[in-house]
């Protein structure tokens, strides 16, 4: 495996359907998807390599934020949990639904769409979602 290829891709609004399961499939990867099925667009989806140690997790039930998860076990590392997120731009940031993603382990990696701005982050102007999770 050569130093810059992909191992782990969290994808975010990904417009896929229930009805197509095999779209999007990547030669090599397994794809692990949440598909959103009461609107159009959203959705996640996770990419990993056949050969990781990994699979896919359940998810708490969350209120504003849709996800893909997996579990990633290293050899001489305590296993990382990696999630796909996607927060809807009209949703507000929860707190619960947070903490219930970094309930899932130890070592918790959230990639993705968060739809949160803030000045800090070299966003032009903060929102309500960029100054509550710079809060946190």
């Amino acid at each position: 495996m050569s130093g810059n290829s992909i191992v782990i891709a969290p994808i975010q609004e990904t417009y896929l359907k229930p009805n197509r399961p095999k779209t999007c499939s990547i030669a090599g990867y397994v794809q692990l998807r949440t598909d959103r099925t009461y609107s159009s667009k959203g959705g996640t989806a996770l990419y990993y390599r056949r050969s990781l140690h990994c699979g896919p997790i359940n998810i708490p039930p969350l209120t504003n934020m849709e996800v893909t998860g997996c579990r990633l076990a290293m050899t001489g590392h305590s296993t990382l949990v990696i999630v796909s997120v996607y927060l809807p731009s009209p949703k507000r940031l929860l707190r619960r639904d947070l903490r219930g993603l970094f309930a899932l382990g130890d070592a918790v990696i959230l990639f993705g769409d968060f739809n949160c701005k803030n000045i800090r982050w070299g966003c032009p102007s903060n929102n309500d979602n960029g100054i509550k999770l710079d809060e946190l």
